[in-house]
């Protein structure tokens, strides 16, 4: 028999208002006026009592009648285009997550009923992940449960992109027993996120790693064998780490040759797949097999705040590479330590319904279904770059990224505007469209991004460079009215440049 819901719903439900009705704004600000979908929650909940869920609805609805007024505000009307940054929490993920805010609040570790159904849930996600990253290598085979089951157990979940990567690299540099009289050695490009590339720095700050970076060509691509000639024969390398698919130009880097590289050399390889979940094919066949895939849940419809590493069975532990174990791992943590939870792998109690969220969220894209999402947005990018050469002539516009669209995200577009600012563009149209100037994670710093430094992208089209993402719910008059905003705004600042001259 399922727990009894206490008194505590109330305050869980107001708990949850928070996510459910930023959700339903969001729909308001997009224009599908609906409340029906409220209601739905209730129906696909799984509650059995239905208490927490009528509560929610209740309040959502009374909030509404409360903010209705503002939700129609023109200066709401904005088209949203920065989906490398985040999207939105997807309807069905939020459904999926509401009973895990309400009435299954228990603690997964907890031996008694309220515990029970959240470890479920926990559990569940791993398969989700696991089907996911799977793909369709084992369908038909006899021991798929098994090796699902494999799979799953090597999933550690984690509070966010950031300490999924901080955790690869700890756990190749833990693992590792280094060389005499030599410091350990990483590989990874001049161009990878700040979750990897600062986590490096630290290190080398600290006198612990030294770290080849590798150049990225005109098209911000990394060649495999540079991967190759930059591991050291005297057995110092311990991790080559490379990012999958670029979060600002969105160039997908040849990760399946790379990890084969790395397999050769019997070094481990870590690849940061963040923005490529959900556009491009991230199983394990199509990546090659790597030893540690960084997977974010904000970056494909679920909530921020979860993540998760792959970590291959057995890849931490090579008797030919003198790998061992890392200290604590498997019992207290790798990267933060503390109670042991994820099997000992990663301290911290589990985010139940932010990970009952991803495995949703990933099991939305699972069986092919992510191919549709990559056609769709693939068309609408290409239109948003007609449109604009149409607007403002081909010699104004400069894509920066590969020509070649299996090199490329296909909802990726990084475009530089001749003798523009983007600062101020994007300044004079964020209540009209959102997009950004590059990486959000990037973005506190200012100036031209070392991604197109690192490019030689020239200065006249860098420094107008902005980056434009669309998404599965973005639709053909966004990316038309989007392409006449920005246009005009770019012509503005033409018209002004030429009259202070």
């Amino acid at each position: 028999m399922e727990p009894k819901v206490s008194s505590l719903v109330f305050d869980l439900a107001q708990l949850s208002l928070s996510v459910v009705g930023a959700f339903y704004i969001f729909n308001q600000i997009n224009g599908r006026k609906e409340k029906s979908w409220v209601k739905e929650v209730l129906q696909d909940s799984n509650d059995d009592d239905g208490k927490a869920d009528n509560l929610i609805t209740s309040l959502i609805l009374q909030e509404n009648e409360a903010i209705g007024e503002s939700i129609d505000d023109p200066s709401h009307c904005c088209i949203y285009l920065d989906y490398n940054g985040t999207t939105p929490v997807y309807r069905e993920v939020l459904i999926a997550m509401i009973p895990y805010l309400t009435s299954h609040f228990g603690n997964p570790s907890s031996s008694h009923a309220f515990g029970m159904r959240p470890k479920t849930a926990v559990r569940q996600a791993r398969i989700e992940l696991a089907e996911f990253f799977l793909g369709e290598s084992c369908r038909n085979s006899s021991n798929r449960e098994h090796i699902i089951s494999q799979v799953a157990d090597s999933i550690i979940f984690t509070g966010c992109g950031t300490e999924s990567d901080n955790l690869a690299i700890t756990l190749a540099l833990g693992s590792s027993p280094g060389v005499k009289g030599k410091k350990k050695h990483i590989v990874t490009s001049n161009v990878e996120h700040p979750a990897v590339e600062e986590c490096l720095k630290n290190l080398e700050a600290k006198g612990e790693i030294e770290v080849t970076r590798l150049p990225v060509d005109e098209k911000c691509l990394v060649c495999a064998s540079d991967v190759s000639s930059a591991i050291r024969s005297d057995g110092s390398t311990c991790l080559v780490t490379i990012i999958l698919a670029n979060n600002e130009i969105g160039s997908v880097f040849p990760c399946k040759e790379i990890a084969q590289i790395c397999r050769e050399s019997n070094v481990l390889f870590h690849t940061d797949a963040a923005q490529a979940v959900g556009k491009i094919a991230t199983d394990f066949d199509a990546l090659g097999h790597p030893d540690m895939i960084t997977i974010v849940g904000h970056k494909f419809g679920a909530p921020k705040g979860v993540a998760a590493l792959y970590v291959r069975d057995g890849c931490l532990v090579n008797e030919s590479a003198g790998r061992t174990e890392p200290f604590l791992y498997n019992s207290s943590g790798g990267l933060l330590f503390g109670g042991g939870q994820e099997s000992g792998r990663r301290a911290g109690t589990e985010n139940v319904p932010y990970i009952v969220g991803m495995g949703k969220a990933v099991s939305l894209l699972s069986g092919g279904k992510w191919q549709s999402i990559a056609s769709h947005t693939e068309l609408l990018r290409d239109k948003l770059l007609s449109n604009l050469i149409e607007r403002l002539g081909a010699d104004n516009v400069h894509v920066n990224g590969p020509n070649d669209a299996k090199k490329q995200l296909p909802n990726t577009l990084s475009v530089g505007l001749r003798s523009v600012r983007s600062g101020d563009l994007l300044q004079r149209v964020q209540q009209y469209v959102a997009a950004s100037a590059g990486s959000a994670c990037h973005s506190a710093g200012g100036g031209v991004s070392p991604v197109l430094l690192a490019m030689k992208v020239p200065k006249d089209f860098a420094s107008g460079t902005i980056r434009l993402s669309v998404g599965r719910d973005t639709t053909l008059d966004d990316v038309n009215e989007a392409a006449a905003i920005i246009s005009r705004e770019v012509k503005k600042q033409w018209e002004n440049s030429t009259t202070l001259q």
